[in-house]
């Protein structure tokens, strides 16, 4: 397994891929906490660009339209579509895997509670031995 860039590793952190990396290999690449993260930060630094604009533009009330749908464009809207993602990505994992049908299986965040372990779609983290089934 390679390591990522320090470019791969800024797309990482803001979540700016459409599609995992073929680094990320043992572990799901999109979680809720991280799109979450990564929806926070580029708003944060969103909002940091516009105060510094604000100070040149003083009080234009059009001005303010374009930073909103700049927050919505490029901060919440990203963030949205990389959840959908994630959950479809769950309802594969649920329909096609052993974890899916147990009662151990977190959905919000893709995750084996007994061992703390995500699952993916090749094998369960237990290997089948702690499987209940949802009652």
């Amino acid at each position: 397994m390679r390591k990522p860039t320090t470019g791969e590793q800024i797309l990482d952190l803001l979540l700016l891929r459409t599609s995992p990396p073929d680094y990320a290999v043992d572990q799901p690449y999109y979680t809720t906490g991280n799109i979450v993260a990564a929806g926070l930060i580029r708003v944060v630094l969103i909002a940091l660009v516009i105060i510094l604009l604000d100070a040149f533009w003083k009080s234009s009330t059009s001005w303010w339209y374009v930073a909103l749908f700049a927050i919505w464009g490029l901060g919440l809207y990203p963030a949205w579509v990389q959840y959908n993602k994630f959950n479809e990505s769950v309802d594969q994992i649920s329909a096609g895997t052993l974890c899916g049908a147990c009662r151990h299986f977190n959905r919000t965040n893709q995750l084996c509670m007994i061992l703390d372990e995500h699952v993916t779609n090749d094998e369960p983290p237990c290997e089948g031995e702690a499987w209940e089934p949802i009652s």
